[in-house]
């Protein structure tokens, strides 16, 4: 195989590997919903002999109480919201949830026009994220349960203050279920403390748990590229994530885990337990939406028990300083994908770069050029070697047609030329395969790191995290939007490639090879501004480069003369 055919096989198996990549990172289509009850059945058990208090995994020994439970007063349902310098967080007292969560340094479209965005998915998510768990609650408790709270309809937080919102819940008999949320004003991250007591004269069997549910709509959707479903870390600390598809298919195993998330592209919910808990149910909600119970064991109250439960809470921005602060492993949430090793040290550089700049574009052309320079060597002897198969062509095309029927020995013969003249066959499609894992690398970085979210480059290109957007054609009833990052980088492609020696190639591969650009053009038609820069500028950066190559080479060659 000749090295312009190795070079067309390498362009090829680097479009292979970018559309399987995407092929198999899209998330399949929304499944249909299944039933709500997957819960794992809690046995009703016979009295017995005495039990100590709240002792976990005792459902077989409780004398369970027919019939549900009711408050002793009803309680208005109201909400109260919590304002801290980086959220407003909405509690509805009926379940206890969160019902809206603004984010104040993020908004939903880019611009002035932009306003706080809502990390809850939907205004009719139900059960609202962090409500309580009491699917496996015997006698059952009512769903929702309509808390009391004493709390003020606003309760305000400065950055360093630290304040509570207590929800309380009670029954006639003296059965009392209390939460508690402790906000800090200066973090995303929040406790939610669980506690219930049975003052009744019955046994009382319950799960201390919370749901975390979440509708991928609209920002939380994200793309076709990233991920958005249900994640958990496990006890042995893998992190296991799961899309829609997954979750219908009951994939979900309830098995211990140190946390778990609803999670998207930029934004989640983790609810990490003071200790190890299980996945207790895991559901899909709708065709949009997901829902996730973390549960603690079970628990038999007997007359006068109580039992509690601590979870931490991380509600917001995935930043990976942020993550990396709150520990539990929470920055491995940032799916970097296979080449993870690299996409890391190169956002890294990006970060860096940035505080002096203050522009992503700039530092993804910065961050351009430094790749361009670390692979300049091996780029150059792909030049080189490239310079030569077209020296050698005339040579090569008499061998082709003095051994047209006798392929072996044209092998043969091929190879000994090279020997001959020091040519590595390989040595040109090289450098095009060593830059694949960088490029998925950077592509994977470009898509998860939030802080390229609505972050301008200049002029029109105002989210270097979205395709670029100038204006729209209507055609036949069909909308065509019109960018002109995908047609300069294709210009350049297509300029790079005259430049690139050819002389060796037959007349159908130099077609295939003039073709690659609109095949490029169309690929990165869809892909955000960011990479489209990298890519173009890399472009740029190679005529550049091959430019001054041949300009020395025809230099070197007439001094030879």
């Amino acid at each position: 195989m000749g090295q312009e055919k190795r070079m067309i096989l390498a362009i090829a198996l680097s479009i292979a590997v970018l559309l399987g990549y995407q092929y198999f990172f899209t998330p399949p289509p929304p499944p249909a919903p299944v039933g709500k009850d997957n819960a794992a059945p809690v046995a009703p058990a016979p009295a017995g002999a005495p039990q100590p208090a709240a002792q976990p995994g005792l459902p077989a020994q409780a004398t369970v109480a027919a019939g549900g439970m009711a408050a002793v007063t009803a309680a208005p349902e109201r909400t109260i919201e919590v304002r801290t310098p980086l959220y407003t967080a909405s509690i509805s007292t009926a379940g206890g949830g969160i019902s809206s969560f603004l984010l104040k340094e993020y908004t939903d479209v880019s611009g002035a026009a932009g306003k706080p965005l809502d990390i809850v998915g939907s205004k009719t998510i139900q059960p609202l994220p962090l409500s309580l768990y009491t699917e496996e609650n015997r006698p059952p408790f009512p769903a929702p349960m309509v808390f009391r709270s004493d709390a003020p309809a606003v309760v305000e937080l400065k950055g360093e203050e630290t304040r509570s919102v207590l929800l309380s819940w009670e029954t006639a008999d003296g059965v009392r279920v209390a939460r508690e949320y402790v906000f800090h004003g200066g973090k995303y991250e929040f406790e939610v403390r669980l506690r219930t007591s049975n003052g009744s004269s019955a046994p009382l069997l319950v799960r201390p748990g919370i749901e975390l549910s979440q509708m991928f709509l609209g920002e939380l959707a994200g793309d076709s590229y990233t991920f958005h479903g249900l994640a958990v870390r496990t006890s042995k600390g893998a992190i296991e994530r799961y899309d829609l598809g997954d979750i219908a298919k009951g994939k979900v195993g309830k098995a211990p885990v140190k946390w778990g998330s609803a999670d998207s592209k930029y934004f989640t919910w983790i609810a990490i337990p003071e200790k190890e808990w299980s996945v207790g149910k895991a559901a899909p909600l709708g065709d949009k939406g997901a829902l996730l119970a973390v549960v603690d064991n079970a628990a038999t109250l007997l007359p006068g028990d109580t039992v509690s439960g601590n979870v931490k809470v991380f509600a917001g921005p995935k930043q990976s300083d942020l993550l990396a602060a709150a520990g539990n492993g929470l920055a491995e949430l940032i799916d970097y994908g296979w080449f993870a090793f690299l996409a890391k040290p190169l956002v890294f550089l990006m970060k860096a770069s940035n505080r002096v700049t203050g522009n992503y574009g700039i530092d993804i052309i910065l961050l351009t050029i430094l790749i361009k320079i670390l692979f300049f060597p091996l780029t150059q002897k792909s030049m080189a070697s490239m310079r030569k198969m077209q020296e050698l062509a005339p040579v090569l095309n008499k061998l082709k047609e003095k051994y047209k029927e006798d392929a072996q020995r044209l092998n043969q013969e091929t190879m000994n030329l090279y020997k001959t003249y020091k040519i590595n066959p390989l040595s040109g499609c090289l450098p095009m395969l060593a830059q694949i894992p960088v490029f998925i690398a950077l592509y994977k970085g470009l898509l998860v790191t939030i802080e390229l979210r609505h972050a301008p480059f200049f002029l029109w290109i105002n989210d270097l995290s979205a395709p670029e957007y100038l204006w729209d054609i209507h055609v036949a009833g069909f909308t065509l939007p019109i960018r002109l990052l995908p047609l300069l980088m294709g210009i350049s492609m297509f300029i790079q490639q005259k430049m690139t020696p050819s002389a060796s190639m037959d007349p159908m591969q130099q077609k295939m090879m003039l073709l690659m650009p609109v095949i490029f053009t169309f690929m990165f038609w869809g892909f955000p501004a960011g990479l489209v820069v990298y890519w173009l500028v890399n472009n740029i950066l190679s005529i550049g480069q091959q430019w001054l190559y041949n300009r020395q080479a025809d230099a070197a060659k007439a001094a030879k003369a």
